[in-house]
């Protein structure tokens, strides 16, 4: 056998292993990032919608076979309402880890409609499987709320964060509302697969996996697949409106929609010293980090002290809003109104 075929076979062979053992890494990273449920934490406590007065109504949708089940949120006369909001939650127990926000659409005359997810809260599904299962939820109610009597009329927009901002974008590109609100928007679930795994692999193996995991996301889930938020919404029309905090360690801002949508229709807000959650006090942020740290630490903790710990948190402090940020958010859905 000629010598430049024995090569040839033995760069194929390890094209072959590399491309093999990549795409099992990138299998591993998926499932211990997405791989499981997302629900409440036993020892945290979570606002209701009676917390705050609301009007609710429980309602029910598919995402494919998977069933969703979540909310109507309003104040006064549910046909007053000035607009929808259709709120998507980011990855963690569902929407009840957001009735502060919901309550404050609610409070500016808006109703809110946000459905859990598949694999989250009050949603059925043994695992959440990637940030495309939020912008399946987010495009299974908009199609609710077109065909539900009591919200067919309504002009709608979109809101969310985190994961849900990224659907908030994204699904743009399949049902477009009037209008889209994104607070800490990933770019690419890939890039952030990418961000995490550098933490544990090194930034070189973390590049040269981002490319498998968006291969595996791609047939995964289709369309929905590491789709590219900024040019979701860019190539929409869609306005929006993108919050990000620079100090932002879980999205940074080079892997988010922020940095990437660069587009008329895209307003961009940078929140100075802001991290993860900029629609929060400065206070509230570190608060929320501090609980955080609580309950990862929670299982090694003295039982005595984590329980007197966890019950004398100030939630309303953890949840509490910085009022430019959301007041900026509400005075953009009522210019698109207009």
């Amino acid at each position: 056998m000629p010598d430049f075929i024995i090569v040839l076979i033995v760069v194929l062979c390890v094209a072959v292993i590399f491309c093999t053992l990549m795409f099992a890494f990138a299998l591993y990273a998926l499932k211990e990032g997405f791989g499981g449920r997302f629900d409440k934490n036993k020892y945290l406590k979570y606002f209701s919608a009676e917390d705050f007065n609301l009007n609710v109504l429980p309602v029910e949708t598919a995402d494919g076979k998977v069933v969703l089940r979540g909310n109507i949120y309003w104040r006064g006369e549910l046909s007053k309402s000035a607009a929808l909001v259709i709120f998507s939650h980011g990855m963690g127990p569902g929407q009840c880890a957001y009735t502060t926000e919901i309550s404050r659409f609610c409070d500016s005359g808006f109703a809110v409609l946000a459905f859990d997810c598949a694999g989250s809260g009050l949603s059925d599904g043994k695992r959440l499987g990637g940030l495309e299962a939020s912008t399946r939820a987010l495009v299974a109610a908009a199609q609710f709320a077109a065909s539900d009597e009591r919200l067919k009329n309504f002009k709608t927009f979109y809101a969310g964060h985190s994961m849900g901002a990224y659907s908030s974008l994204c699904a743009a590109a399949f049902i477009k509302p009037c209008g889209a609100v994104a607070f800490a928007a990933p770019e690419r679930p890939a890039a952030i697969v990418e961000h995490n795994a550098a933490q544990a692999a090194g930034r070189f193996v973390a590049k040269l996996l981002r490319p498998f995991v968006g291969a595996v996301l791609k047939l995964r889930f289709g369309r929905y697949g590491n789709m590219s938020a900024s040019r979701a919404v860019c190539s929409s029309g869609v306005p929006a409106v993108i919050f990000h905090g620079d100090c932002d360690t879980v999205v940074p801002i080079g892997c988010s929609a922020y940095a990437a949508a660069d587009c008329p229709n895209a307003e961009r807000v940078l929140c100075s010293g802001k991290g993860h959650n900029p629609y929060n006090t400065f206070a509230a942020e570190k608060l929320l980090k501090e609980l955080g740290g609580a309950v990862m630490s929670a299982e090694k903790t003295d039982p005595q002290k984590r329980d007197e710990y966890f019950a004398s948190v100030d939630y309303r402090a953890v949840c509490e809003e910085d009022d430019s940020v959301m007041q900026a958010a509400v005075d953009f859905i009522k210019k698109c109104l207009k």
